[in-house]
């Protein structure tokens, strides 16, 4: 059982910090019994919550006191911590993320007591100007070395076995030969045969790279050998989150479209032989357009595709993938976040989107696909705890005590059992000693409500709530 409270105060709480830069506070410490601690820790991270795993990182821990104190005493602890260049926080549909300050006082023998609260993080580069990009650079190029040699190995083999099996059962080589067969029919029906009509097609981008606000600009080049009827060049821009959750044969992606565009370049014409057709084409990143991101199983993509439409023939096709970038606009432009979003965990914090307050449906479906998994459900509740959210909830039973998880100043109130409609994600609610006299009536009842996540009851396979009052 914990003997002591952990607050957390930010200097700047409701507005944003500089990525690459500092975020500075103070840890308070309310002691209800002479403790010893171990170690208080506080460190800087950041997580992704929201339909896809959990990804997250932690930028720097210090160790502000270790030592004891004594029942009734108040303690503050100054700290200030590096923040993250990459990723900056972003609130959208499937993907959130967040950046936090967490403390945690190491006590033997008994629950370590914690806080975390959240700030809001304004890049000053992309992903590759972070701190550590050089070091991902290093790993991608050890990855592409390996990825050669698994080819290299692959092709050998492939050239032996075919080799073998040609002496043992011919029709086996004849099976073996049609896999890079086909394959060299799908190259040649995408790749060569709208060039054959088409002649020279070349596609150039004035920058891979555009601001929210600016416009994607370029350029499409033809040169027919012949006369070439066309029912339409198109340009298609498309901006979309996609998380993919769970592993192995539960691996599921869910793509959310935020922005859809599609332009015609020129409509139905005839391209003459010879000659050079130029189709200029841009598209505007609206100005709340958020960052291009490609975290562990959490993406933000941003992607022009160009189309030339050619009756009973195979289209041309060109993909491009675009970045977009910080642009040095000012913290009151930008997109996707609200400062008023940040509040300390201790209290109840409203977790936001660009299209408003996250469901507590959202939270349970997540939590339900990954009940098995304790690490990742672990993981997913502490990106989630301190943030406060209106939910039904069906009454199980209420449980004889309340238990040392129960967050502190609770322990004098009753703790119930009960599990949310749909998804049935089972639930433990820790109730105020004020309002415990209504569930007394509500046995097998449905309650409803607003409670601040307080953890993951591993055990049971449970999440905490507190209750608001």
């Amino acid at each position: 059982m914990a003997k002591c409270d952990l607050s957390i105060e930010l200097d700047d709480p409701q507005g944003f910090h500089l990525g690459g830069g500092t975020v500075t506070g103070r840890v308070r410490v309310s002691a209800d019994a002479d403790v010893n601690c171990n170690g208080l820790e506080v460190r800087s991270e950041w997580k992704t919550h929201g339909r896809g795993n959990v990804a997250s990182g932690t930028v720097g821990t210090v160790t502000l006191y270790s030592g004891e104190w004594r029942s009734g005493e108040t303690n503050e602890y100054r700290f200030e911590l590096p923040i993250a260049d990459w990723p900056p926080s972003y609130h959208g549909h499937f993907l959130n993320v967040d950046h936090y300050v967490e403390a945690r006082a190491r006590i033997p023998w008994a629950f370590d007591p914690k806080a975390s609260v959240p700030f809001l993080v304004r890049p000053t580069c992309g992903p590759e100007g972070a701190t550590k990009q050089s070091r991902a650079v290093e790993v991608r190029g050890i990855a592409g070395c390996m990825v050669g040699a698994f080819m290299l190995a692959f092709v050998g083999m492939f050239v032996f076995g075919m080799g073998a099996a040609f002496a043992a059962q011919p029709i086996i080589l004849l099976f073996m030969a049609a896999v890079p067969a086909i394959g060299g029919l799908i190259w040649f029906v995408k790749g060569v045969l709208p060039k054959f009509l088409l002649g020279d097609v070349s596609c150039e981008l004035d920058s891979e790279q555009v601001a929210p606000g600016a416009s994607l600009r370029g350029k499409l080049v033809i040169t027919p050998r012949r006369n070439v009827a066309i029912n339409a060049i198109a340009l298609h821009f498309l901006g979309s989150e996609n998380a993919i959750s769970g592993s192995g044969s539960s691996r599921t992606t869910h793509t959310h479209v935020f922005h859809d565009q599609l332009d015609t370049l020129q409509p139905a014409t005839t391209l003459a032989a010879g000659k050079v057709h130029v189709f200029p084409f841009a598209a505007t990143v609206p100005d709340d357009a958020p960052y291009s991101l490609e975290l562990d199983d959490n993406e933000l993509l941003w992607n022009a595709t160009l189309r030339v439409d050619i009756p009973r023939w195979p289209d041309w096709i060109k993909n491009l993938k675009v970045s977009v970038v910080p642009s040095g606009r000012t913290v009151d432009e930008e997109p996707h976040l609200t400062p008023s979003g940040a509040a300390e965990v201790s209290g109840p914090t409203e977790a936001l989107t660009a299209e408003g307050e996250i469901t507590f449906a959202e939270t349970a479906g997540h939590l339900w696909e990954v009940r098995n998994d304790r690490s990742q459900s672990e993981l997913l509740a502490d990106a989630v705890t301190g943030l406060s959210f209106a939910l039904e909830a069906d009454i199980e039973r209420r449980l004889l005590y309340v238990g040392d998880n129960a967050p502190t100043g609770h322990r004098d109130g009753v703790a119930v059992w009960a599990h949310y409609p749909e998804p049935p994600l089972p639930l433990v609610l820790f109730v105020p000693k004020p309002l415990a006299a209504d569930f007394e009536q509500l046995r097998n009842g449905r309650w409803r409500g607003r409670a601040t996540v307080v953890g993951w009851d591993s055990q049971h396979r449970r999440l905490q709530l507190q209750l608001d009052p």
